[in-house]
């Protein structure tokens, strides 16, 4: 009658001769550690946080890969940038490209789409005149710290940060030089906000600017040899001028725009080459995704890819320029003249409260309320949830933000407790805002313009979209299992201890009374000639028993257990009491 019983079940209680053994049948015992999901909006989004989630399956090809993108990104990097080393930007090919431009620009047709172009501009400028939300948008941008700043000024801030590299390589190759002393003492600190200045020195110096110097960094293992030379920025500085400045020529844009483009793919034209490694990586990612695409799809899988994560390193200066532009919303009602005099007296307050100045912090203080005050009183109710907005982006910027006035040492200290958490917060904050919304915009749409190109790998992305959603149901059906095993066990518990409480119930003194209680309660309402159905659990008739054996196969061929005449039915029954003997007696061993 084997074939009656069901499987044994889970966290059965096995009976020794003095006490029950608890044995963990759980597959799940280690489900409590289960994986951190990486299916999150922001994880999905944002190409940074899922490259770096992505296991590679085979790390060997991958750094392979990466090695191969590096020597092919320097390879291009030196073709392009030798040039730019020795010779005048009149003899460059850039200037060759310019010139071919400006003749096909003096065309009727060109002429017509460029006008195009210009009426489009001029209504856009004249809207953004008429709003003062729009102009404090454009025109009224914050200031971010030094670093940040640095970035957010873009081209111009790279290159003034490399021409002081090149200036103290200069230096240390020509000791007695000191034309370049004065500059590199000022813009030390915040280069990018010296780049003109930078460059007129360096042309007026005297030095010899076609001098090439070369050096093997640290990073490069030896293997990689950085070339500069003065005349290499004064040229970059050129083609960043004509996409930057306006009122230059179509052929002067487009120059300005083909170096932009090639510092997108290789990272090393304006600030070094250093930052393609990471270029590197992420070309090595794209060709990892597309060795794992759908056949015919591989080669829109790697441009996609490519794409997405490139649109990331061309706008890394756009990015904090966005923050900086919503931040400025706070300067709603407030002109562009009392802007810059609400900066300058932030600085000298902050100056003041450096040197526990108490006079002229409080009179910086009150100046920037008066301005605030009438930044107020102009602005509209509906620009206030605007301006509300700037002010939250905004929250905590050093730059803008007053520090405690400098007292007692202890004073002191209790103050920067406050302003240390402002400028905190308000750093992770707009820190979040760049990955989880700013970041995502921009690859999103570089991702959809490859797909209008090169075309959507549709097959793949379903695979990968059918792999999360089973990934996503595993690991909720893990996260279930150890409930399921928690009420087994309380279920366990409560029925040892129902067990437990009969048997300290029980006094050596009354034990036949006990006996012939209990066998009442359960015993005689089941009389072996009662009809009774085989149990599905086939548990005793204490709670606390359950059967660990299979029963004896002599007893002969099974018949239907349906009936309630059964024969198993009785067997069962007959069973169930010699369990209940076998437990009373054990009980009062």
């Amino acid at each position: 009658m084997s074939q009656n019983i069901s499987n044994l079940p889970q966290n059965m209680p096995i009976y020794s001769k003095n006490q029950y053994i608890q044995q963990q049948y759980d597959p799940n015992f280690s489900a409590g550690n289960t994986p951190i999901s990486t299916g999150s909006s922001v994880a999905q989004n944002n190409p940074l946080i899922k490259a770096a989630s992505t296991k590679q399956e085979n790390p060997v090809k991958f750094v392979a890969a990466t090695a191969a993108s590096t020597a092919a990104l320097i390879g291009i990097n030196n073709y392009i940038n030798n040039p730019l080393l020795k010779n005048d930007y009149d003899k460059t090919v850039f200037k060759n490209i310019e010139n071919f431009v400006d003749r096909y620009a003096s065309t009727p047709k060109a002429q017509n789409i460029t006008n195009f172009f210009k009426r489009i501009k001029t209504a856009a400028k004249n809207r953004v005149n008429n709003s003062e939300i729009l102009r404090t948008l454009f025109r009224k941008p914050s200031l971010a710290g030094p670093t940040a700043q640095a970035q957010a000024v873009g081209a111009n801030g790279h290159i003034a940060t490399r021409a002081l590299e090149v200036m103290k390589k200069y230096k240390e190759a020509h000791p007695g030089f000191t034309a370049f002393d004065s500059i590199i003492k000022k813009a030390e600190k915040e280069s990018y906000k010296y780049v003109d200045e930078i460059v007129n020195t360096i042309k007026n110096s005297g030095a010899n600017l076609k001098e090439v110097m070369s050096n093997r960094p640290i990073w490069g293992l030896g293997l990689i040899k950085n070339k500069s030379s003065l005349q290499e920025i004064i040229n970059k500085k050129t083609l960043i001028d004509n996409y930057k400045v306006a009122g230059k020529t179509l052929g002067q844009k487009t120059s300005g725009y083909m170096m932009r483009a090639v510092e997108c793919l290789t990272n090393g034209m304006f600030s070094g080459k250093g930052a393609i490694l990471i270029q590197a990586l992420m070309i090595a990612q794209s060709i990892s995704e597309a060795s794992k695409a759908e056949k015919g799809e591989k080669f829109s899988t790697f441009m996609a890819s490519l794409t997405e994560l490139m649109a990331f390193m061309a706008t890394m200066g756009i990015q904090v320029r966005v923050v900086n532009h919503l931040a400025g919303l706070k300067y709603i009602g407030m002109s562009p003249a009392n802007v810059e005099k609400y900066r300058k007296a932030i600085k000298i307050a902050n100056e003041a409260a450096k040197n526990g100045n108490m006079h002229r912090y409080q009179q910086m203080t009150n100046y920037i309320k008066n301005l605030k005050n009438a930044a107020k009183a102009n602005t509209k109710w509906y620009q206030k949830p605007i301006k509300w907005i700037g002010k939250l982006v905004g929250y905590g910027r050093i730059k803008e933000t007053l520090k405690p006035l400098k007292n007692s040492k202890l004073a002191t200290s209790l103050a920067k407790i406050p302003y240390g958490l402002k400028v905190g917060l308000g750093w992770a904050g707009r820190v979040a805002l760049i990955m989880g919304v700013v970041i995502p915009i921009f690859s999103g749409t570089a991702k959809k313009i490859s797909y209008a190109i090169f075309g959507k790998p549709t097959k793949t992305l379903e695979r990968e979209k059918l792999k999360e959603e089973q990934e996503k149901q595993q690991s909720q059906q893990t996260n279930a299992a150890p409930q399921v095993n928690t009420q087994n066990q309380i279920q366990h518990n409560n029925n040892t201890t129902q067990f437990q409480t009969t048997q300290q119930a029980s006094q050596p003194g009354n034990l036949l009374n006990t006996m012939n209680q209990m066998k009442n309660n359960t015993l005689a309402s089941q009389p072996i000639n009662q009809p009774i159905s085989a149990s599905s659990s086939l548990q005793s008739p204490d709670a606390g028993i359950k059967r660990t054996y299979i029963p004896n196969p002599i007893l002969g061929p099974e018949n239907n257990i349906n009936s309630s005449t059964s024969r198993s039915a009785r067997i069962d029954a007959v069973l169930r009491q010699a369990d209940y003997a076998e437990a009373m007696a054990q009980k009062y061993i």
